[in-house]
Parts: structure tokens; sequence; C-alpha cells
């Protein structure tokens, strides 16, 4: 909070003390030491200052920043009314540069944290970000203490299931998630729930569980907040038994996740920080190195002999064809590698045709790369959008529909939103560009012209397994599919990507990759596949062949 700095914005606590080039490597060869004396019994605390590099503002730092990221909002918030013309200007610049976190990339120092866990060095990481990007980087979450929460992050408060989501789980407790708490909270706060925060964090969900069912909360923590118990008693209980303690960017200001990383120092372990601006912990630090986090993340590794792995973006597909007496279907699920359902298709396109090799077959080129030919699809605005009778006058309303007439993954103006033309109501003919996050394709099927097939969207999620589910035309109509259009919500620009269609009785579970900085999709690969009479038994061995092999 803006009260938490000072208001002056040549104030010391906005200065950097960077260290001469010579200086940092130096430091750089006495960490790479320090960590191999240490090895298997190092945790790491990361701030915001970790996540400038992917372009995501810190909140503490002023004005000209080494990062190249604007003032941190703290700072904007207490300093902005002395800016100069010249600082504003420069201040305007930098924020275009910024990416919001749902399309914020882990950096090189995210992926080395995940390689150092990997390699047995680090013992776990504690974090007080609540941007998702180590969740997202791999980092095993059994060993990830989130101090704050994480925007994509909601667990059950009745029986502590966790969701990583594929959109900001914060986003509900603005719009549906006032209303649960009118209806609920006073019998809710009867109950023994998990962190419930006097009910201000409902997301309109629920758990799918089997016999669950509770309402979701998300897990970011405001001012005031409880911290959630699992992960502060993660925390201390890294901190209390490290033998090094690394800390990467931040102020270490805000108690009592400070607490962790100071103790460490404070009893004469070894305390390392590495930070922009002074911290809290540097006069408890062994070591403390002044520079940008990448800039020694990636030469310690160089020096540990360790290499920083690629991110790329990992999803996985249930994907089955059943056959019943009243027809068949077949029924795609996003899946965890635990087996947990999740939302993370936006939609399932199918084209049944009388030519399999028709135009629905071809490939389109864009400036943004080869696209597969797409039919139109309809939206409807979810749970999420924002609701008030004043914004209803100009802008679209939780169940509002329209025509997608530019794909998320190639809206070069507006990145990762649909371009929609509203269908209806005193909107009617108005283009909107709205966030794949907000609004969901419907399910529908529309004959082709002159009958020579038909289309299938399945954009829905249906049921506790959050199924999407394509019908089977009857086969005197004479036409066939070859392959699924598998459509995502486009945060890193991910186009559609195509998988065979199922042969009749199976099911297959693939896991697919897409590399962000190339824009590009990898064949998708099967985990496991299980032909006909498949017993439920062989779904569980599937999920335990996912798990072991989704990284």
């Amino acid at each position: 909070m803006a009260s938490t700095v000072s208001n002056d914005k040549e104030a010391d606590e906005y200065r950097e003390y960077i260290d001469a080039p010579d200086v940092r490597d130096g430091k750089i060869r006495k960490l790479a030491a320090l960590i191999r004396k240490h090895s298997g019994n190092v945790i790491f605390f990361t701030g915001a200052g970790i996540s400038t590099g992917a372009g995501i503002p810190d909140f503490r730092s002023g004005l000209n920043s080494a990062t190249g990221m604007p003032a941190g909002k703290w700072c904007k918030d207490a300093t902005s009314s002395q800016w100069s013309s010249k600082e504003r200007q420069e201040e305007k610049m930098r924020r275009a540069n910024t990416t919001s976190s749902l399309q914020a990339i882990p950096t090189a120092s995210h992926m080395a944290l995940v390689a150092l866990e990997q390699a047995g060095v680090a013992q776990g990481l504690i974090s007080q970000n609540c941007d998702g990007l180590h969740r997202r980087s791999g980092f095993p979450p059994e060993k990830l203490a989130e101090l704050h929460g994480n925007t994509n992050l909601e667990y059950c408060a009745w029986c502590g299931k966790e969701y990583f989501r594929d959109f900001s789980a914060s986003t509900g407790r603005h719009t549906k998630g006032r209303t649960l708490r009118q209806q609920l909270w006073a019998q809710h706060s009867k109950l023994n729930l998990i962190n419930p925060r006097k009910g201000n964090h409902y997301t309109g969900r629920r758990c799918v569980q089997e016999g669950c069912d509770g309402y979701l909360f998300d897990s970011t923590i405001d001012f005031g907040d409880n911290l959630p118990e699992v992960h502060i008693n993660r925390g201390y209980e890294l901190s209390s038994k490290a033998g090094l303690c690394i800390v990467l960017g931040s102020r270490c200001s805000v108690s009592p996740a400070c607490d962790m990383p100071i103790s460490v120092g404070a009893s004469g372990r070894t305390l390392v920080v590495v930070n922009l601006q002074s911290t809290g912990a540097d006069a408890h630090a062994k070591l403390r190195i002044g520079a940008k986090i990448d800039d020694v993340m990636i030469p310690l590794m160089d020096l540990l002999g360790i290499q920083i792995p690629k991110f790329t973006l990992k999803r996985c597909v249930h994907v089955s064809h059943t056959i019943t007496e009243s027809g068949s279907s077949v029924v795609l699920r996003g899946v965890e590698a635990d087996g947990t359902p999740v939302d993370s298709l936006w939609n399932v396109q199918a084209v049944f045709s009388a030519d399999p090799k028709s135009e629905h077959q071809h490939r389109l080129t864009s400036s943004l790369g080869d696209q597969w030919f797409l039919h139109p699809v309809v939206v409807q605005l979810n749970q999420d959008a924002a609701t008030s009778s004043k914004w209803a006058v100009k802008h679209p309303q939780p169940g509002d529909m329209g025509k997608v007439q530019t794909w998320p993954w190639l809206n070069q103006n507006h990145p990762g939103m649909a371009s929609v033309v509203m269908d209806e109501g005193k909107l009617k003919g108005r283009v909107f560009s709205i966030s794949a996050d907000i609004c969901s394709v419907v399910d529908g099927m529309e004959v082709l012209e002159e009958k020579t097939g038909c289309v299938v969207n399945a954009g829905y999620c249906h049921g506790s397994l959050l199924a999407h589910r394509i019908p089977v035309p009857p086969k005197h109509l004479g036409s066939q599919c070859t392959c699924l259009t598998l459509m995502f919500r486009a945060h890193y620009g991910e186009g559609s990507v195509r998988i065979p269609f199922p042969k009749p009785g199976s099911e297959t579970l693939y896991r697919l990759e897409y590399e962000p900085m190339q824009r590009v999709w990898k064949i998708p690969k099967e985990l496991g596949i299980s032909m006909q009479k498949k017993k439920k038994s062989s779904i569980i061995s599937m999920g335990r062949r996912m798990k072991k092999n989704i990284n």
C-alpha cells in the first residue's frame, strides 16, 4: 500500500544499489560456492523482482528503475503528484512494455529454480508473488509456499482441494462471488471453513472432488486477511531447516513473510540477498548482490553446470468415443497431472463432411503463422463478466451473446481477446474485444452449405468432469470426421491444434506442448490408449502414467 512507502520520490528506499559487473561476477562465484556447499539444503525466497523480467511491474521500485519497468504501484500512488512531465512521459513508455500476469512467460530465473529443484539442489521455494509464474513454470506445488496466494489458484474452503486455472480465478469474487456472499455467508460463517476471510473470496465455482461440492474461494490475500495455513506452515518449515536461503527480488519488508528469510540469517545460518534496492534482510546477509535477478541466475547456472530448461505450456486432454443405444459421442476434457478435471479447453470443433478433405482441412497463412481453417462460433458472456446496471448501458453483460469475428490468437490489436459482434439487445451490431476468459463458446451444430455435412462446436463444460461433448451425426447422413480442432484461451497466442478423431470405443490421453516464443505447437503425444470396453481402473492407470510423464 502507498502508506507503507515514502511519499518523497527521492527517498533512499527507492534508490538502486547496483554492483559493477566485475564485482557482481565475483559475488556470483561466491554464491555458486555456497550452493555447492549446501546442496540439497538450499531454499529460495522470491518477491516481485523475479517477475519484472517477465514484464510484470513490482510494487516498490522508484522512477527509472534498471528493470525497465515503470515505478512500482505503491511508489506511484505515493509520489506521482511530484513527477515532472518528462518523468510522466517516461513512465507512460515503460508501462506500454508491461505484460499481464496471464500473458507473462516464466523467466530464465523461474525456470532455473525448477532445474535446481529437479537436480536435488533446492529443497523448496517460498514466494510472496501472486502472478502464478512459479506454478506455471513447473515447480512442484508440494514444495512451494505461496504466502500471499495466486491469482490463478482457487481452493475449496470445505475440503482444501486446490485448482490452478487457465484464467484469473480472482475475477469471480468481484462478480458472482459478491452475490454468493450476500446469499450464503451468514450460514457459512458458522462452519469451520479453510481460511474463509470473512466470505469475501467466493468465486462462483464449486468443488468437483467426489462427495464434496463445496464452494471455491480465490487464494489471493488482501491486507488484513489471514495467510493460508498450509502455505505459511510450509514456509516456516522450509526456513527452519535451510542451511542456505537465497532471497531473489524481495525488499523483505512485509511480515510475517519476511520473518522467514531473516530468521535464517539471524540464527547464524547462511542468507544471501539478490535485489536492486536495500532490504530488511541485508543486515543478516553474508552476501548481498545488487543486480537484476536474471543477470545473476543465468551466469550462476552456468557456473553450476545445470542447464536452464525452456518453458513450454503443457496441456493434457483426455478423449473418449462412446457408443450407446441412443447414439455415439466424443467427450474431451482437460486434466491435471493428478487426474483432476481442469477447465483448459475453450472450444472443440468437429466438421463432419461427405468429403473429409474439403476446405475445413486447409491451413491459412497470416502474419501470426499458419492456422487451420475454422468455422465461425457463437460466444456467451459467462459469470466472470462484469455486471452492473450502469455498466450494462455500454458493455455486454453475463448471458449476452455474439459472433466471433477475430479469434483471440489472431487479434493483433488486443492479443488474447476475441473480437465479438453482439447479436441481440441494445448492443446488437456493436463490436467488442472480449477476453476469452469471460466468454464461453456456445454448444451447437450447424449444417454446411448444400447440406454436405455439419459443424459441431463444444465450448461448454458439462458435469463434474468439465466435459466437452461432440455428438456424432447418424451414419445415414454419409458424413465423417477425421480430426478434432482444439482451441484454448490464447494467453500466449496459442492457436488451434488438431488431434485425430478417435475410433469408436477408444480412450486416449494426449499431452500437448506449446512453445510461446516460437508460437508453435509440438506434435501431440499420446500418453496412453485404452480400446474397447476399457474398465474404470484403466483410466486411473492412465492418470498415473500422465503424472509420471507430465514434465
